[in-house]
């Protein structure tokens, strides 16, 4: 586990947003990737990006993959070059550059095998978006930008890329491309799914973010079924689902309140969906209850789930 500042550790076992807490955090842990690259060089020439890796902030995904993946070049001009990028991130984008890339077609291909899918072509990335995903797109961040400013920053912070694809899953975050959302297009051609797709993918990245420096659950590979993977499912897995129904419930419940005359989701089931959340929401706490053996971080990362789960069945 990464070592972290005093004043963080309430934030990294929190559901909530603390916006400058989370970019603290963040750029913490791309920079413990930035220093791994730069340990791939010779140590005559390590020197020379001491001050880039001090300035890192978020590196691109083909970056954080060639970390993860040992595939770095150890070219000291690759690198410099990943670290000045890091050093001034964009907003999330939609990927539009070339299908070649390797960490695009390596983490796509590791969704599909977590999905159980071995086929090399059963998915492709669309970089050119239909219409009605271009429509939904804008409306999803219009209303999170309006109604949760919060969150709208934790994704823009987090993720850098959200990836289109014509393939059999429905949307997927990586360790190993951390920054980027994989989402399905015909999944993300309505605006409050795409709107619930920020948001759960957004929490992916925020609570794999907080994994990095520590631990939630001692038996995390222990199995057991959630509401949204009936199949059984590690216990890690467990955890991310109550915690993305966390933000998904609180999501909705400020869009509407927010938006009591109408809005960008207008005519969207926003009652049914937050009640689906929150019912995944108790049902993956209930198995985590019975299951889990909770670290001294976890239990207080579970009394704030519970809390939110509380918080939010208590609203109109």
């Amino acid at each position: 586990m990464k070592a972290i500042p005093a004043d963080l550790a309430e934030q990294v076992c929190s559901v909530g947003i603390d916006v400058t807490a989370t970019s603290r955090i963040a750029a913490i842990y791309h920079r413990s990737l930035a220093r791994r690259a730069v340990n791939q060089l010779g140590e005559a020439q390590r020197p020379e990006l001491e001050d880039l890796v001090r300035q890192t902030r978020r590196l691109t995904p083909a970056a954080v993959h060639s970390v993860y993946k040992d595939a770095g070049s150890a070219d000291l001009n690759d690198i410099k070059h990943q670290l000045l990028k890091a050093c001034a991130p964009a907003p999330a984008a939609v990927y539009t550059g070339m299908h070649e890339q390797s960490w695009l077609r390596e983490g796509l291909q590791e969704v599909l095998r977590s999905l159980h899918w071995d086929e090399e072509n059963a998915a492709t990335v669309a970089t050119v978006l239909p219409p009605e995903v271009q429509r939904s797109l804008v409306l999803a961040r219009q209303a999170l930008r309006a109604s949760w400013p919060e969150a709208w920053s934790e994704h823009n912070t987090l993720v850098e890329y959200l990836v289109f694809v014509q393939g059999p899953m429905r949307s997927a975050t990586l360790q190993s491309t951390f920054g980027v959302i994989y989402a399905e297009l015909q999944e993300a051609g309505d605006p409050l799914r795409m709107f619930e797709l920020l948001l759960h993918e957004s929490a992916h990245h925020a609570l794999a973010l907080r994994e990095q420096f520590t631990r939630f659950i001692d038996n995390p590979d222990a199995v057991g079924t959630h509401a949204l993977r009936p199949d059984p499912r590690p216990l890690r897995g467990v955890l991310h689902a109550a915690f993305v129904m966390c933000r998904i419930a609180e999501g909705i419940r400020r869009y509407q309140h927010g938006h009591p005359h109408g809005g960008p989701l207008d005519g969207c089931p926003l009652d049914e969906r937050r009640a689906f959340a929150l019912q995944s929401l108790r049902s993956a706490l209930a198995l985590l209850d019975e299951a889990a053996r909770w670290t001294e971080d976890g239990a207080v990362l579970r009394t704030a789930l519970k809390a939110c789960a509380e918080h939010e069945e208590m609203q109109p």
